[in-house]
């Protein structure tokens, strides 16, 4: 039988996953054996440990390959790192396995010690037990239960050793579900060093349905689209964009695709990276349920606070496209499919994420038959299968007017749904878990769990496996409490925006919480499904106010030079070509991804702001100097400049402060791309001598002013011509007088001897 990609690649996945479980297994058994001895000589009197901490407890996971311990920096101390095997997760009847990893930061190699592993004998209480022991700021009866020789560690060295801890151990039988302190103590070169982590053993009876989103988001972008070099580099393996996609694929994760990904890929053609093309065909191909985010992941809830009372969505990105990829999209083809391989959907279709009609920037249809079809922005924006009017804000922007807000933009059939963290409502600002479907006032809200989603977001960034390994049992801690608090109810997690996370890292933060026991792992439609219980949405403080505030100043400022771009792109053939581009460069620029690098995010608006002011300035009238006027009919020749790389449609209105001189009002022209052209304007004299100023200026052919207004001075001096006119019509007529006088007197002299003559 011939499996689907999807199916091949599913199947792999499973055969790679049992074989690291059967590795993981493996390295287990053989910790048990060697570790042994080191257990059944543990002691078993019960100690208190002491409540100082010098590093949080670490958990360490399982790669699906050996990897060499990290080199440490030189931070100038010892550290103890401590991690339980599998999350932390011990079912009743299971051994505990930890690792104890000892890093040396100092310049001197440490003496060799004993590691010794404790755990706690009472369950923790709650969420804020849980966070008084991974501090330190509270102590815990514990028991040593195993214990390991740590060699010497050479400067800026890694030593790691396993504690295996038997199923049959008095500290570890009989266990009632809950979650357990676990503490490791080293002997270090300036006193003893602790690491604090937890275990959780499981209660079968507890069930819950649990939901995992999941972005798919390329980097904080300046520009409106990724150029073909980055999406070649962030699709190749090892790609940022690929190991989002190999992290979430076989699993159940809601995917939250941001839309301009699949764009920058189409608008390349044939010319796309071929990388690129693959794995847009991946990522359309998965099953996982999933929903558009805003254009660049723009923040709908900053949209919001500008005014906007709909967030923004792209208006055309056919300044990106070149008619020369397309090629073989034409009329004779089968409908154009885009690198996608999807047929293109119908003009009608709506934007991803949103429940309004996209308006189609495909150009007119060609009067060729055989020429290329570009495709319209509907197909360009497609992510496949997608739920319409989900939104999700940055978490720390969300407030009461923002779910009011998107509230109205969902349909009957998609009502809008905006994910909040639980830490912004009433019943989860102290930590409590909150069930994942709400309803705020009428609002459809999905409620994340904000702890757990930490816990996960952190594991999910580490490539460390100890380090990865002390957040997986957080998480697997926060996991279970949230199901205490919640019994019964849909949970949801948010793994937040990153491209920096590898794929082993992210898929085992995944399973971690949609895998764990006694988890069944929930899509949208049936996260959307769930019952909806009640959510009370609570209000920013001061200085988150204070910072929205800011951030929605510098977004009104876009908008308000996006207004500027529109009116001044009327003096092309098709604004599209300025108002597109513009349109994506502003969204990319909220996008949620510059929360975190701020300084970064305020250079990049302020540079695209520079950058709009010489858009702007592209196009004007070069000033012009003073005319002088000595004839009745003659014209006022301006220079005119044009630096985009379009042809520019104008007319130059003329207005003169005085009555002596007539100016030709309009004059319509066209300056071609990247050149420079002299208007003419017809002017006329009237009687009369002087200076008069006539004011130049630029418009677009719908009126919309380009440029600022010149002033040119013409220096009339018409009557000269008429006066020299009347001078030489006169002396004209004085001459030919006087040549009649010199003609008539010349005949009569000839005259007067010939009758002289005849007389004698």
């Amino acid at each position: 039988m011939t499996l689907s990609p999807s199916e091949s690649r599913a199947r792999s996945r499973r055969g790679t996953r049992a074989r690291w479980s059967a590795t993981v297994a493996a390295f287990a058994t053989l910790l048990v054996l060697v570790a042994a001895p080191l257990g059944a000589s543990a002691a078993s009197a019960a100690e208190s440990v002491p409540a100082t901490l010098s590093g949080r407890a670490t958990a360490a996971t399982p790669d699906p390959t050996p990897s060499p311990s990290p080199t440490p920096t030189l931070s100038g101390e010892v550290s103890l790192l401590l991690a339980p095997i599998g999350g932390g997760v011990v079912a009743g009847g299971q051994a505990l396995t930890v690792s104890v990893a000892v890093d040396n930061g100092t310049e001197l190699p440490t003496a060799g010690a004993e590691a010794i592993v404790s755990v706690g004998l009472e369950a923790l209480r709650d969420r804020g037990a849980l966070d008084g022991w991974l501090s330190g700021s509270d102590g815990a009866t514990v028991q040593q239960a195993g214990a390991a020789p740590v060699e010497a560690v050479a400067s800026g060295a890694r030593q790691t050793v396993a504690v295996t801890v038997a199923a049959d151990d008095p500290v570890l039988a009989g266990k009632a579900p809950g979650v357990y302190p676990v503490a490791a103590r080293f002997a270090g070169p300036e006193g003893e060093l602790e690491a604090r982590s937890v275990i959780v053993v499981p209660d079968p009876a507890a069930t819950a349905a649990v939901a995992a989103v999941v972005p798919i988001t390329a980097p904080a972008l300046s520009a409106g689209l990724l150029s073909a070099d980055e999406l070649a580099t962030l699709t190749a393996p090892g790609g940022d964009l690929d190991a989002q996609l190999t992290g979430v694929e076989g699993t159940a994760a809601i995917l939250a695709v941001d839309p301009a990904i699949p764009a920058s890929i189409r608008v390349l053609g044939d010319s796309a990276p071929e990388q690129a093309v693959e794995w847009l065909d991946r990522l359309l191909s998965l099953p996982n349920s999933r929903f558009a985010t805003q254009f660049g992941d723009a923040d709908v809830a900053t949209q919001l606070r500008a005014g906007l009372t709909v967030p923004l969505q792209p208006t055309s990105l056919l300044s990106y496209m070149d008619v020369d990829d397309f090629a073989g999209n034409g009329e004779d083809d089968e409908p154009a499919a885009g690198p996608s391989g999807t047929a293109s959907p119908t003009p009608s279709a709506t934007t991803p994420g949103t429940g309004t009609p996209t308006p189609s920037s495909s150009p007119s249809t060609p009067v060729d038959p055989s020429a290329p079809v570009l495709p319209d922005l509907a197909e360009l924006l497609s992510i496949g299968n997608a739920r319409d009017a989900v939104y999700w804000p940055a978490g720390v922007a969300v407030a009461p007017d923002t779910v009011a807000g998107l509230a109205p933009l969902g349909t009957e059939s998609s009502p809008a749904l905006t994910l909040v963290p639980s830490e912004r409502t009433a019943a989860g600002s102290g930590g409590a878990a909150v069930p994942a479907r709400g309803d705020a006032g009428g609002a459809g809200v999905l409620v994340y769990d904000s702890r757990l989603s930490d816990a996960l977001q952190t594991a999910s960034l580490l490539d460390d496996a100890v380090l990865r390994g002390a957040e997986l049992a957080t998480a697997s801690a926060e996991l279970a409490f949230a199901k205490a608090d919640a019994p019964g109810a849909a949970l949801l997690v948010a793994f937040d925006r990153s491209s920096t996370r590898s794929y082993v890292a992210l898929d085992t933060a995944i399973s971690a919480a949609l895998e764990a026991p006694g988890v069944t792992a929930l899509s949208l439609p049936g996260l959307i499904a769930a019952p909806a219980t009640p959510v009370e949405i609570t209000a920013l403080t001061d200085d988150e106010a204070a910072l929205e505030a800011e951030r929605a100043a510098a977004a009104s400022a876009l908008i308000d030079d996006e207004a500027r771009i529109g009116r001044f792109s009327t003096i092309l053939d098709d604004p599209q070509l300025l108002t597109g581009p513009e349109r994506a460069e502003l969204l990319q620029l909220l996008g949620v991804s510059w929360l975190a690098t701020p300084a970064a995010g305020t250079l990049a608006l302020t540079e695209h702001r520079a950058e709009t002011e010489e858009t702007l300035s592209a196009v004007e009238m070069l000033p012009p100097s003073t005319t002088q006027l000595i004839s009745a009919d003659s014209a006022l020749r301006p220079w005119v400049r044009n630096d985009l790389p379009w042809p520019v449609n104008l007319e130059l209105r003329a207005a003169p402060d005085d009555v002596r001189l007539d100016v030709q009002e309009v004059t319509a022209f066209t300056v071609p791309a990247g050149s420079n052209a002299r208007v003419e304007v017809p002017v006329q004299a009237r009687l009369g001598n002087g200076e008069v100023r006539v004011d130049l200026q630029l418009r677009s052919p719908t009126l919309e002013p380009i440029g600022q207004t010149q002033s040119v001075e013409v220096v009339v001096s018409a009557e000269w011509e008429s006066i020299g006119l009347i001078v030489l019509a006169a002396l004209v007529g004085v001459f030919l007088v006087i040549g009649v006088i010199r003609t008539v007197r010349r005949l009569r002299r000839r005259k007067t001897p010939a009758a002289a003559g005849e007389a004698s």
